[in-house]
């Protein structure tokens, strides 16, 4: 019996798939390429993918579509009544935000609104600089951030063994908790130094300056009038500043050893380190005129921090502080930093003389130094000393020139007092001197650092090896 086994149409799953999906939209033209809408998430494909018909290649007519004609211009709808609905997908994407790439400039919606001030809060005034501080050297307010920093935020007032910048408003506090005081007056100099300065400082000299050396300086003090602190030192250079002399050591701009610098144990802040701009004292190294003796003594490991702060020069006795008005320098600000460097003078010929007259209490005239705090517009000059009495160092004025009309006579202070300086105290520091050579027997006792630095390796190694016995043991 034969057996007629009769094939179904094949039918276009795709294509009844797609019908069902979106029933509800037209039947679009040829003209009007629609793109199939992908299917929702949640529905079912009723069959499985092995199944479903391969998608028609472009080359096999559709045994479901029609002949394909020419369509004329009544089939193509140029504005159709309504548009192709959407499938869901598409409207969950058209909800969200747009991407935007990281380069892109931020929403006009995400900058915040301007702050409409509160009508009942008073704004505080703005801040108004002091005169020239907007103009003043990068290093200085450098130097005061690097030192507020140092001392914590929130701090009021810096901790113990911190440094404290001249210019700050309390440093007259700071001097003065350390034994140093600044006589405006000169009602603290004593009369036996009062007698040394109206003798051999304050007096008028017999040579007088050619009119040309006054006139050029104070063309140079109205030419640095508008300029920073470096061009100050111009003044140097003059009749009114005779300092470059060949037989005067200079140095400046460099710290000082703080070991002769005055501190009272029982306050917290010292004073700032020394760091004159210009400073004076004997020659040293090649043009040195002391001899091998007094050299080894200056140059002894216990005394060359004190005997040489600096260098430059050995037993420094005259000291130059440069401000310039136009960068917000004054004079109070000089004074407060020969304050420190003066005391450290003072301090050095004092222990010189407490080593080689241990006995003996030596004249206050003795260890005396010298100062000059200088502008385009004046030079204020000071003496400093020590007072044994109240045990206080003092830096006392003993005049205040204009620089364009006093030149004479502050030519003739500076030149007084390198003269004293050279002469009379030179002798009593020569005399001192060789006092202490050969060395004292408690000098003996000092030994070079980089011998006690082995010594304490040496014994650091020692305690090692014990603990590490005991540990094995």
């Amino acid at each position: 019996m034969p057996l007629n086994i009769e094939c179904p149409e094949p039918q276009r799953l795709l294509k009844r798939f797609l019908d069902e999906s979106d029933s509800e939209c037209p039947q679009p033209t040829k003209r009007q390429q629609l793109s199939p809408t992908p299917p929702a998430a949640d529905h079912k494909d009723p069959q499985p993918s092995s199944l479903k018909a391969p998608p028609p290649t472009p080359t096999e007519p559709s045994p479901l579509s029609t002949p394909s004609k020419k369509p004329g211009s009544k089939d193509v709808d140029p504005a159709p009544a309504s548009a192709p609905r959407r499938g869901r997908v598409d409207d969950w994407i058209a909800k969200g935000p747009l991407p935007r790439p990281s380069s892109a400039p931020p929403r006009l919606s995400c900058i915040d609104p301007p702050v409409i001030p509160d009508p009942l809060v008073i704004p505080y005034p703005p801040v108004v600089p002091y005169p020239g501080e907007e103009q003043r050297p990068l290093l200085e307010v450098l130097k005061e951030m690097s030192q507020s920093q140092s001392c914590g935020r929130g701090s009021a007032t810096p901790g113990r063994n911190s440094r404290s910048a001249t210019p700050h408003p309390d440093y007259r506090s700071i001097l003065r908790n350390n034994g140093v005081f600044i006589d405006q007056t000169g009602a603290k100099i004593p009369q036996e130094l009062r007698s040394l300065l109206d003798s051999a400082i304050l007096n008028e000299r017999s040579s007088s300056l050619s009119p040309e050396a006054i006139a050029e300086a104070v063309s140079t003090a109205v030419e640095v009038a508008d300029s920073p602190e470096g061009n100050i030192y111009d003044l140097t250079g003059t009749a009114m500043l005779p300092i470059k002399r060949s037989d005067v050591g200079r140095g400046g701009n460099t710290l000082w050893y703080t070991d002769g610098l005055p501190r009272k144990q029982a306050y917290d802040t010292p004073l700032a380190k020394p760091k004159p701009d210009v400073h004076c004292g004997y020659l040293t190294g090649q043009r040195s005129d002391w001899t091998i003796e007094e050299n080894a003594v200056i140059d002894h490991q216990r005394a060359t921090r004190i005997t040489q702060p600096a260098k430059g020069n050995s037993f420094p006795f005259f000291i130059f502080e440069m401000k310039s008005e136009a960068m917000g320098g004054t004079i109070w600000q000089a004074e407060n930093q020969a304050a420190g460097s003066g005391a450290c003078c003072v301090s050095a010929m004092r222990w010189l003389y407490r080593e080689a007259y241990a006995a003996e209490d030596q004249p206050i005239v003795d260890s005396i130094a010298f100062s000059a705090c200088v502008t385009h517009r004046e030079v204020a000059f000071h003496v400093h000393h020590y007072s044994q009495a109240e045990a206080r160092y003092y830096m006392s004025s003993i005049g205040t020139f204009q620089t364009v009309r006093e030149v004479q006579a502050c030519n003739n202070l500076v030149r007084n007092i390198f003269e004293h300086g050279l002469e009379t105290r030179q002798k009593k520091t020569r005399e001192a001197l060789k006092q202490l050579y050969p060395f004292p027997q408690h000098w003996k006792k000092t030994r070079p650092a980089a011998v006690l630095d082995s010594q304490a390796a040496d014994a650091n190694d020692d305690q090692e090896r014990s603990s590490k016995r005991q540990r094995a043991g």
